[in-house]
Parts: structure tokens; sequence; C-alpha cells
């Protein structure tokens, strides 16, 4: 990628790409399809068709004429590119620590993003990098003059009880949507990595767990066939990032939780969606009394604890998707 032309957005398009392409686990030969990244990833075909292009350069992958691009490698293969990693880590932490503070109540409900270089000891295109990402996620949003104002934290019980009562409403139906199209492969990939998960559940983080829950919700709305389904499915997996993140790191089992999602997808790969219908209604119950009965711990971990948490996500987890 040239210089010049290494855009921030493409820089953070390249990392998210490669570690989407490394999430899969992609094989040597794979499709890469230019319109279904930038719908994945909600950009123009422009700067992907640059990133692709990058990776071409890299020996990654080849343009393949009429049928796009095609991995060269397996994507486990793929290694660091240039600066990217760390500066993405870095971005990472610098997400965390300020989605914390927003759930934990340690700001103020509005701020500006002076205030945030100096609270977090960063430059102002790394905060603006953050700011721009919470307000995709509908955290934050923009104020009259230089001001940010916290919008969409879910850090209070009755907020996650409405979100979840609300998810009740919509997952289980979309399960049984006459637009309802199973895509076979991608729920054998997240059957095999819950398996993963269950058979090595200490290699499991906080962060990783998260992703596996957001990954199978969001994979159950996206095969409902409508995609405003999908769209508050993915609204509600970034409301609750931070709740479940504290949530998860303080006494979450990996192996019950991924059991409950299992048997789900054996359902649906069994074309069983009644069925699978009602384990997901069980799923979001159980989800709410768990939530009921350890949220005030939740709220109330100690500054170590919270401080445990961000070292223990930042040091694993590398992608914000």
């Amino acid at each position: 990628m040239d210089k010049n032309a290494n855009t921030r957005l493409q820089q953070e398009l390249l990392f998210k790409m490669v570690s989407r392409f490394k999430a899969d686990e992609l094989k040597a030969g794979s499709s890469l399809n230019e319109s279904s990244l930038a719908q994945a990833f909600e950009v123009s075909r422009t700067p992907v068709r640059t990133v692709l292009k990058h990776l071409c350069e890299r020996g990654i992958c080849k343009a393949v004429p009429y049928k796009g691009f095609v991995l060269l490698v397996d994507a486990a293969e793929i290694q660091a590119i240039d600066n990217v990693s760390s500066q993405q880590s870095r971005l990472d932490e610098l997400y965390l620590r300020l989605l914390t503070d927003l759930f934990f109540g340690d700001m103020e409900t509005t701020f500006s993003e002076k205030e945030l270089q100096q609270r977090y000891d960063a430059n102002r295109g790394e905060i603006q990098q953050v700011l721009r990402l919470l307000e995709n996620d509908a955290i934050v949003r923009r104020s009259p003059g230089y001001k940010w104002h916290l919008d969409g934290v879910l850090n209070t019980l009755e907020r996650h009880t409405e979100s979840y009562r609300c998810r009740l409403i919509f997952e289980p139906a979309g399960l049984l949507e006459p637009s309802w199209q199973l895509d076979r492969a991608a729920f054998e990939r997240c059957r095999d990595k819950h398996q993963q998960a269950i058979a090595n559940p200490q290699s499991i983080n906080a962060s990783q767990l998260f992703h596996l829950s957001a990954e199978f919700h969001e994979l159950l709305a996206a095969c409902s066939g409508n995609r405003f389904l999908l769209g508050i499915m993915q609204q509600h997996n970034r409301l609750r990032k931070a709740t479940d993140l504290v949530s998860m790191h303080l006494q979450s089992s990996v192996s019950k939780a991924c059991q409950r999602r299992l048997d789900i997808i054996e359902l649906v790969l069994d074309g069983e969606n009644q069925a699978a219908a009602k384990k997901l209604v069980q799923l979001l119950e159980n989800d709410i009394r768990v939530m009921t009965r350890t949220y005030n711990d939740v709220m109330n971990v100690t500054p170590l604890q919270r401080e445990a948490l961000i070292d223990s996500i930042a040091s694993k987890s590398h992608s914000f998707q």
C-alpha cells in the first residue's frame, strides 16, 4: 500500500479484513468478494479494492479476471502487516478504557476531545478514531461545538432488562421467518469454534467469549433474511459489550455458555428451527436471570479488578469487531 495512499481508513480496514480472514479460518484458494467485504465493514468498494491490491503486492492474494480476488495462503499464515498491528492494539486498549470509564460512570455525560486527550495521554487522531467507533456503536454522539455526549451505554439494570426483553421478542421469531436461509458453512465454522472453546475453556478470555456470543446471535439474525433484524441485533451487541466483558471476566462459565449455544447450532444445522427457537428463548431467559443476580457484582468491581480486565483483554484481543 503506497505510503501516501495509506489513509487511516485503509489501515483500519486492512487490519480488520486480515483479522476477519483469520477468525473465519480461511484457507488458500478462498474467494474474496469486494461487494461482500464492503457490506461487512460498511464501507464502499474503493477502499476494499485498495486493501486487496495491497495484499496482492504482499503475495497474500491474487486478482483473478472476472472472478475477483483469491487467497494464496491460509489466513493463519498471514503475518502482522507493517506497524498496523501495534497501532491497532493501542487503539483497542484506548477504546476499552474509554468504554469502561463511560460504563462505570467515571466521566461526565458530556466531554470534549481535548479532555480525553489529557485523560488518556493520547493524540487527537487516536481519540477521534475511538470516538468514531463509539459513535457508530450509538454509544456517544456529537454535541454542538467540540463536545461529545454519552448516549447509549447499558449501565442500569432497567436498560439491560429492556434490551433482553426486546431480544426475546425478535430473536426467536427470526428463526421462523419465511425468508430464513441457512448458511451452513458459517454455522459449521461457528460450531467448530464453540467446540474448541468447550474443549479448552481456560484458553478463552472475556473478549473471545463475548465475540463468540455476538457472532452466534448475529449469524442467526443474518440467516433470517431480514436486514432489519440483523441491524437491531448488531446494535444490541454493541450496547451490551461493556457489561458483558466485565461480567464474563468476573464469573462466566465458558463451557456452559458455549454448550447452550452449541445445542441451538446443532438444531439449526438439522433444520429443527422450531426447537431451536424454543431453546433460544430458554437461553435468553437464563441470561436475564443471571444478569439480574449478578448485576450488582459487575457494577461494584474494584479499580484493581477493572485494570486486570483491561490488561487481560488488551493483551489477547486485537479487534473491535
